[in-house]
């Protein structure tokens, strides 16, 4: 094999190939939020499942699930990469995201939030704990309800960085 050095920079690429999911949140002011995030992985199994998320401290949908101590995880296939990019490109702050992008959804079964029809799955969480590390917040949560379509990691899409995303077997 020929190794090649990877910038620092860029070494997380090389983590990256997690699946991308949408979080899913309510704010103290009622109105409800949906942000991509790319760093989401299980935390633990037994005697519940809990996972970890890596949130920018800045957005809108770090600061809802920080107040209301919950959010749900949708996890979005291929056919929605262009809802990603959308909510991604947009603050929730100033903007009402399910509005402005005419988002079909459905309420969760057991925390307050909003999740798009269509996705391969969901899990609901209650928050349990959030270390910050500059402006990163790792948020970790246990899940309180999951639902998905069978074989939902089919579906699934993933992003690597800026233009690369694959699905398992096809790539994109």
């Amino acid at each position: 094999m020929r190794y090649v050095e990877i910038p620092v920079p860029e070494a997380y690429e090389l983590q990256n190939a997690g699946g991308l999911v949408l979080v899913c949140t309510r704010g103290p002011d009622g109105r409800y939020d949906l942000a991509p995030a790319a760093w989401c992985c299980p935390l633990d199994y037994s005697p519940v499942s809990k996972l970890i998320l890596v949130l920018d401290t800045g957005h809108r949908t770090y600061a809802d699930l920080s107040d209301s101590g919950e959010f749900a995880v949708a996890l979005p296939t291929k056919a929605q990469v262009d809802l990603v990019k959308r909510t991604g490109s947009m603050s929730g702050h100033d903007r009402d995201k399910f509005a402005e992008l005419a988002i079909p959804a459905f309420s969760a079964r057991v925390v307050d939030a909003r999740i798009p029809e269509g996705v391969a799955g969901w899990l609901e969480c209650r928050l349990s704990r959030i270390v910050v590390e500059g402006t990163s917040g790792v948020v970790m949560g246990e899940v309180l309800r999951a639902e998905a379509v069978p074989d939902a990691w089919k579906h699934r899409v993933h992003y690597v960085r800026e233009g690369l995303w694959f699905a398992p077997g096809d790539g994109l």
